[in-house]
């Protein structure tokens, strides 16, 4: 486990000077068993140990609820949860619990969580581009006052901590470059190739990840970054990480491919198709055998080729790609992280406890759900630039208005988020699942 942020710290340190309008909270931690191929779970035990200690310092009495099964796929039982102070309920059991003020679950709602007793506090994944049928029924339920993203949960903490942007999701994208950077030296060595030319698309999180795990096979580096800023950052991370002979260049080239034996694909997309860097014609411009690592399969992969379709799901792509590079060690997972279940629940974790924590020490503050949901909304969706001078806890409320999705109250359901209300499939989508 890396050590804490800065920000964590102060936040232990910050809640028992504030005021609460009432003393006691539930959380409950939600399984992601129902969706197919999810082996994570948001929060491991020693999380919620945390989670009581931190609010039980600031003069909390915090009930935690886990989902029974929630973390079986990532090797923590219901007895490991149990034994961390929560009391583990089946689904049946869910709706005649009672008022549940904060949810958790890694990723997108399903159908169980439209029975939870609300108004509650969601954060987890969305996934809106996907439409899942989960967050209709929620929509149409409205047993809900706020639903968070948490991939775009952060910003303003950055300042303080001078870490991630966007914590939770760029811990899993971080994870993801650590199993790609794993993966391409495993297939040099499965294929027989000794070190040379490696090339990582992406200078963010996620390639700079996987470039910590190349080493081994890595004689000369090329790394591929457009964003200028990030590319006058990289001598300094590259030679942190012991690289002497590294170049680093705006596109991927044929000069870049030739003769290389391995290439990872860290490029950020976001929630659109993955921009197809390359032709299969460049791949072909490397070694044989060479090692071809896509961690944008999700979103399409990165190789143009003539049998590429813009409708096929992630499992088609990557088929494809497997086809059309036999001659190539390949390798891509819809979700890197699903890979190593247990240490990514644990990473994922680190990274999401301190905004289940506010949301709880909120809902205290101001006296419930609705409340919290109010005074996040008093705050604008703003970015990094012009958030100086914000306290602790001014500054984790703004992490949360610009990771707010979809707010409900007697208004009916109101999209939150100015990307989402702009995109006009996305919003027709929303609402129509709001009126059922």
């Amino acid at each position: 486990m890396l050590e804490s942020p800065r920000f964590q710290v102060e936040l232990r340190q910050a809640l028992p000077r504030l005021h609460y309008a009432r003393r006691r909270v539930r959380f409950l931690l939600g399984s992601d068993e129902a969706i197919a191929h999810e082996t994570r779970v948001a929060l491991v035990p020693r999380h919620l140990v945390t989670l009581s200690e931190t609010l039980g310092e600031a003069g909390l009495d915090l009930e935690i609820l886990v989902t029974s099964g929630a973390g079986d796929r990532a090797g923590f039982c219901d007895g490991d949860y149990a034994a961390a102070g929560a009391r583990i309920v089946d689904r049946d059991e869910i709706p005649g619990l009672g008022q549940i003020d904060v949810l958790h679950a890694l990723k997108e709602p399903t159908a169980y969580e439209c029975g939870v007793p609300g108004p509650i506090l969601r954060i987890g994944a969305l996934h809106l581009a996907s439409f899942p049928p989960g967050l209709c029924r929620m929509l149409a339920h409205r047993n809900f006052t706020a639903i968070f993203d948490g991939g775009t949960v952060g910003s303003c903490s950055y300042l303080i901590d001078g870490g991630d942007r966007t914590p939770i999701v760029a811990s899993m994208s971080r994870f993801a470059g650590t199993v790609a950077g794993s993966k391409l030296v495993a297939g040099l060595e499965e294929n027989g190739l000794g070190a040379g030319k490696v090339v990582v698309v992406g200078g963010g999180v996620a390639g700079l990840a996987a470039i910590g795990e190349i080493g081994p096979k890595t004689e000369k580096l090329v790394v591929i970054e457009r964003y200028p800023p990030a590319r006058e950052r990289l001598p300094g991370l590259l030679r942190a990480h012991g690289f002497s002979d590294y170049e680093i260049v705006p596109e991927l080239t044929d000069e870049a491919l030739r003769d290389a034996v391995g290439v990872i694909f860290a490029h950020r997309s976001g929630a659109k198709a993955a921009e197809k860097v390359c032709t299969f014609d460049q791949i072909r411009l490397m070694r044989t055998g060479a090692a071809v690592v896509d961690i944008a399969i999700d979103q399409g992969g990165s190789i143009r080729h003539d049998g590429y379709c813009e409708d096929d799901d992630a499992a088609t792509s990557r088929d494809k790609y497997r086809a059309l590079l036999r001659d190539y060690y390949y390798y891509s997972e819809t979700n890197m992280p699903r890979e190593v279940p247990r240490e990514a629940s644990e990473v994922h974790g680190d990274a999401s406890w301190v905004y289940v924590a506010s949301l709880l020490a909120l809902t205290a503050l101001h006296g419930g759900p609705c409340e919290v949901a109010r005074e996040i909304l008093r705050h604008e969706v703003r970015t990094v630039e012009g958030l100086g001078g914000r306290d602790l806890i001014d500054c984790l409320v703004q992490d949360l208005r610009n990771g707010l999705q979809i707010a409900a109250g007697e208004g009916g359901v109101r999209i939150e988020d100015p990307e989402v209300r702009n995109n006009e499939v996305l919003a027709q989508w929303v609402h129509a699942c709001a009126q059922g």
